[in-house]
């Protein structure tokens, strides 16, 4: 008994220190604390609900300091301690150089004097001699001071560079005005010290725009960390203290495993509207409850309200009022992550992600043996068409599980639920992309793991929910009927009763409680004929990718194969079923609906990003090809070109006022007053103009970089919109690998081209021009001088060659936590219902190492070369300094002409440093050049989809498929298509039915042109689809998609997506959403046609996501209507509704249907039945029941 004792209060201990608050600091020093939940962005606002209060609305007001005041309060005290050693070498480095310049001051003093004794005593040899000895002996502290100042020098810029700017000539000349005779020394120095300001101000301008875009960001920054989320409030690393009033009692902590809880659930009173629409109210005050182990079913129409169930159950959001219970409990006193770990959600659109179908069933439960995750696929059916792969459990399912059917993601998904054994089951439409031959496998093994569980069934299909106990049906976000379903189903004119007959193949409108009974128990007696299917040929299905043809050979590494040896959650190693292969020489495989990619736009992979060998060619062909490219740029490079040059070149005249006026001081008082006005009236003038310069050449640089950006985007985005599917097949052509070249690398193009080239034309000229007029003036001098040159160039080399490899890491590293932020962010409902969020920022802190090793060696090798660039350059004065008194002594060279010589080669000089220390911009720049040069000239190898080449035929739809044979490019040697041969007459509505991977959606891929087939042709209206423009192929032939895309704009702009404001009038907006049973429901939205729907339709219901895809298809008024599943997601009234308007569109158009759900194909003029990508059986439905073949097979299970 002690023991027990003193193991729970270990347990509670352990537990108390688990919720246990963890602020940034411990987030920084520990970056896989094990956190509750990480801070939501504006990205998942739409799964998790965000108290932002006020803030918000104030950041605008924030200040400068304050926005960088808040993200530095999340270093600790290392980094403290960096800041403060870096801001105090700043500070000297900063510093030094007016000490540098004063010692250069004194050492000009004893040159003038002795210049001046020479000038006006030249007779007095003894004395010239005396003062000789006195400068020379006098100079040598000034070149050991230099020397001192060097090293200091070297050690401060190591770390930190600072620069300013002042005006120059009216405080030069207020100086010669009041300057003695012993000062004139100290007036040099104030000038060089002024004109040194004047020269390192230059880039003063991109400092002020950088700090201004940080301040930006850092509010931004600073709005995202102070969100607080409602729901996980208590549970995450931002909040200060955490409330003891909410927590999860002891009894029920998942982390104990003592006591699961039983899974009885009630809701009471809800109302709910989600967020972003407030004034429309999804639940209307729904009471219901759920016995501990019951089987509940959740019907209805269409918006409903059933998945918003699933969404409050799992405290994706908190209803507005009233309380749901988990056995006795309120939700709100549970902690999120314990509660979903209690349960297990199939959505209706499964999320996968990139990795093997192993390490997906994995993500259920992440401690997971292979044995364990083999037995789940077992018991969902899954196992066969596993097993029958070559790779086994280890094949690849790509982004999103693109490279699997629709079906087979969906068994995936299902076993990912079923291996976490929870207490309560959820399925939102679980089945609705399975055949029913699989169907009916996968719904017997669901019963078979659900039993003994609470389980809550959203379903369409009348099959999914024929064992649930009771079933609750919704309308209008009220519970209308309840019951067990045989008693519902005798309710005359009921709800329940109408939704199952529009589900039957025959014609019988009303049936019998013992009919009903009857055709259940012939299901849950799984009595069905099951034609041979070769599991082979759906092994076909999904094996598209390959490492054939010009793909490289490298496979990317899914998120749980991300350094495996940081993340020993994930074991590798297989204890049963098939062995893992060497992934070094597997591929991603492909299931025949992953045909365009398109399942895939939100969700980007860190396996899509591995680019292309490197280019060896380091020199700038490519950014000058892409400059050459903008010929609209030129009349502003044409302006700005000549004025940016003309402004340099007056800088150089700054080195010659500092000199002449030093020489008037040299003249009488009563002639000095005469020149000094009209030096200072010559060089005002210029100072004026070369303002005027200034000003417009910026002027044209700033709008070309602004115009050479927009135009990089735009020619980029035209020329990824040419490819066809086959090039987003391949893994390095992924949305995010895309995404980063259009953006990212456009915008350092631009910050190249709108920043850097107003200084890179100066850097340019003012060196070369400095050194060729101080080789007039004295090339000895000048040379010496001018030695620093080719240091700095030999500084520079060596940092290119060194930095180029980690400048591609970078930018390579870079994209992989941008794409992998992406990834979470798009499915965080997925990742938060199986707590993968801990999981997911393990993973992100090991894909920002590689990152952060990159930069401390990149920083290591620039802070060496700024070191050995700026202490070189003093230690030149040093020498200069010295070798100047030597040539002085000799009367080789006037201390004027010294300065001269010396101001002039400093000047070019310093741009050229601001040249060579623009060297690692200029190499990013030239790496994204070449990426985007890459892009740009990638020829379209299947097709081009923007040609205006091509046929413009008025098509009737005709349809005829002649001996085609298809294989997905990514893998040449799988057909999905064999010698496949039909005829469709126009007109005409016609069904193509057949079990997951039989080649269905590969055959609408061949109708659009969206692949080529390998053999054999497509005909429309006796035009080969090869030579009819693709564009208008695509206008007159339209799909709608199983899991329809959506944008996010407003719903009229999604119907009239891709067409012309004049192509399409309002009425037949509202004429499209009227036949798709759309209309009534946009009319009661507060903004009608005008509500935005949120990012990618996120916020409709499944079935009003497709009815609007439905509504787009229709508008546009086509000749042949692809339908793929496009009514899986809508329950059976509004689908008969819709049917009845889509015969009404056949008779206009001809249309082709692929169905799982056979009821909805039952009125076709004509049903095509595919097994292994060639046609089996082919009639209408009467006919091919009477032939008692593999179609009315798949009716009787139905």
């Amino acid at each position: 008994m002690t023991g027990d004792k003193n193991s729970t209060k270990n347990e509670d201990k352990a537990e108390s220190q688990q919720d246990a608050i963890i602020t940034p600091k411990d987030l920084i020093n520990d970056p896989k604390k094990d956190t509750k939940e990480s801070t939501t962005t504006k990205a998942s606002a739409e799964a998790i609900s965000i108290d932002v209060g006020t803030d918000g609305s104030k950041k605008n007001e924030q200040s400068f300091l304050s926005s960088f005041a808040v993200l530095y309060s999340y270093s600790d005290k290392f980094d403290i301690k960096l800041m403060a050693i870096g801001l105090t070498c700043a500070l000297l480095q900063a510093g030094i150089p007016p000490f540098v310049w004063l010692v250069m001051g004194d050492f000009v003093s004893l040159s003038m004097r002795r210049e001046g004794f020479h000038l006006f005593n030249s007779s007095d040899s003894l004395n010239a001699s005396t003062i000789d000895a006195n400068f020379s002996s006098s100079a040598m502290p000034a070149f050991i001071a230099m020397l001192s100042l060097s090293v200091s020098m070297f050690i401060a810029a190591f770390i930190q560079i600072l620069v300013t700017e002042l005006i120059f000539t009216a405080a030069l000349c207020y100086g010669i005005w009041v300057v003695d005779e012993h000062s004139r020394g100290s007036l040099a120095a104030l000038a060089i010290n002024m004109l040194y300001m004047c020269v390192t101000s230059i880039s003063i301008g991109f400092h002020v725009n950088g700090a201004s875009k940080a301040r930006i960001n850092a509010a931004e920054l600073c709005e995202i960390m102070k969100q607080k989320p409602k729901i996980e409030r208590d549970y995450t690393c931002t909040d200060d203290e955490p409330n003891p009033e909410r927590h999860l009692p002891v009894s029920t902590r998942r982390q104990s495993m003592k006591y699961m809880g039983k899974g009885a659930l009630r809701f009471s009173d809800i109302h709910f509207s989600y967020p972003t629409r407030p004034d429309v109210e999804v639940l209307k005050g729904i009471s219901f409850h759920i016995e501990s182990g019951e089987k509940i079913g959740l019907v209805g129409s269409s918006g409903s309200g059933k998945s918003t169930i699933t969404s409050l159950l799992l405290r994706f959001y908190d209803p507005d009022s009233g309380a749901i219970f988990f056995d006795g409990s309120n939700l709100k006193q549970l902690s999120p992550d314990d509660l979903r770990g209690m349960c297990s959600l199939v959505s209706q659109e499964p999320v996968l992600f990139e990795g093997t179908i192993s390490d997906n069933i994995r993500y259920g439960k992440l401690d997971a043996t292979q044995q364990e995750i083999n037995d789940a696929a077992r018991k969902v059916g899954a196992w066969e068409f596993i097993s029958s792969l070559p790779e086994g459990m280890q094949t690849r399912v790509g982004d999103r599980g693109i490279q699997l059917s629709g079906g087979q993601k969906q068994r995936v998904a299902i076993a990912r639920a079923v291996i976490r054994r929870p207490i309560v089951m959820v399925f939102d439409e679980a089945t609705s992309a399975l055949d029913n031959i699989h169907e009916e496998e996968v719904q017997n093994a669901i019963d078979l793991a659900s039993e003994g569980l609470t389980t809550i069934t959203i379903a369409h299909r009348m099959s999914a929910i024929r064992n649930c106990d009771r079933l609750l049906v919704m309308e209008k976000g009220q519970i209308v009927e309840e019951g067990p379903p045989d008693e519902l189903l005798c309710k005359e004119g009921g709800i329940f009763q109408r939704l199952y007959n529009d589900q039957r193949t025959d014609i019988k409108p009303r049936v019998s409680r013992s009919t009903f009974l009857t055709s259940i128990a012939s299901l849950a007696l799984g009595q069905y004929y099951r034609p041979q299917i070769n599991y082979a040929r759906e092994r076909k299905s999904v094996l598209r990718s390959s490492s054939g043809g010009a793909r490289s050979k490298k496979v990317a590494k899914s998120y749980s194969l991300l350094n495996r040896k940081k993340l020993p959650t994930l074991p590798a190693t297989p204890e049963d079923g098939p062995q893992p292969v060497d992934v070094k020489d597997s591929s991603g495989e492909a299931g025949e609906t992953g045909k365009t990619g398109e399942a895939g736009e939100d969700s980007i992979i860190v396996s899509s990003l591995q680019t292309a060998e490197p280019s060896k060619n380091e020199d700038f062909d490519a950014p000058r090809q892409l400059i050459c490219g903008y010929r609209d740029g030129f009349p502003l490079l044409a302006g700005a070109i000549p004025t940016t040059i003309i402004r340099a070149l007056f800088y150089l005249l700054i080195c010659f006022e500092v000199a002449s006026v030093l020489e008037i001081a040299m003249v009488p008082e009563d002639q000095r007053v005469q020149q000094l006005f009209f030096v200072a009236a010559i060089y005002t003038s210029l100072i004026v103009i070369k303002t005027i310069f200034e000003a417009l050449g910026r002027l044209f640089i700033a709008l070309y970089g602004h115009g050479f950006c927009s135009y990089m985007r735009l020619t980029m985005f035209k020329k990824v919109l040419r490819h066809g599917c086959a090039y987003f097949d391949e893994e390095r052509n992924g949305c995010g690998f895309i995404l980063h070249r259009i953006m990212n690398d456009s915008s350092t193009l631009n910050q190249i081209m709108e920043e850097k080239l107003d200084m890179l034309i100066p850097a340019i000229i003012c060196p070369i021009f400095s050194f060729i007029v101080a080789m007039c003036i004295n090339y000895k001098m000048a040379l010496l001088c001018s030695f620093q040159f080719p240091a700095y160039f030999i500084i520079r080399v060596v940092q290119i060659k060194e930095g180029a490899k980690r400048e591609r890491e970078m930018v390579q590293e870079e994209a992989n936590a941008e794409n992998l932020t992406t990834v979470v962010l798009s499915n965080v409902t997925t990742i938060k219902a199986y707590n993968l969020q801990k999981y997911f920022y393990s993973v992100f802190a090991n894909t920002l190492e590689p990152l952060a090793r990159a930069m401390k060696r990149q920083s290591v090798i620039s802070s060496f070369v700024f070191a050995c660039q700026f202490s070189f350059t003093y230690i030149l004065i040093a020498m200069t300094l010295y070798f100047g008194k030597v040539m002085m002594l000799n009367n080789e060279i006037s201390v004027f002409d010294y300065m001269r010589v010396v101001l002039l080669t400093q000047f070019g000089a310093n741009f050229f440093s601001q040249l060579v220390a623009s060297v690692a911009d200029f190499s990013k720049a030239r790496i994204a050049a070449e990426n985007v040069v890459a892009l740009l000239e990638e020829t379209s190898s299947d097709m081009d989809n923007l040609s205006e080449g091509g046929e413009r035929p008025k098509l009737e739809g005709d349809v005829v498929l002649s001996n085609v044979s298809f294989s997905y490019p990514t893998r040449p040697k799988v057909l999905i298509l064999s010698k496949l041969t039909f005829k469709i007459e126009k007109g005409k509505s016609v069904a193509i039915v057949g079990p997951s991977g039989s080649g269905k959606s590969s055959v609408f891929a061949m109708i659009q042109r969206m692949y080529n087939p390998l053999s054999g042709e497509v005909y429309l209206d006796n035009h080969q689809v090869q030579s009819i423009n693709p564009t208008h192929l695509r206008r007159l032939v339209v799909s709608v998609e199983q899991e329809p895309t959506l944008f996010s704009f407003s719903i009229k702009e999604n119907i009239t997506f891709g067409l012309k404001d004049d192509e399409v009038s309002m009425e037949k907006i509202i004429e499209a959403a009227k036949i798709a049973d759309i209309h009534d429901f946009i009319s009661k939205l507060p903004l009608g046609y005008d509500t935005e729907i949120g990012e990618f339709g996120g916020q409709l219901s499944g079935g009003q996501k497709q009815r609007i895809a439905i509504a787009r298809a229709l508008v546009r008024d086509p000749a042949i209507l692809l339908l793929d599943e496009a009514t899986a997601a809508l329950d059976s009234s509004t689908e008969k509704e819709i049917e009845m308007a889509l015969e009404k569109a056949g008779k206009v158009c001809t249309c082709i249907q692929i169905a799982h759900r056979l009821s909805s194909i039952r009125y076709v003029d004509k049903i095509f039945v595919m097994n292994e990508g060639t046609i089996v059986e082919e009639g209408n439905h009467d006919q091919l029941m009477k032939k008692q073949g593999i179609y009315h097979k798949m009716v009787t299970s139905a």
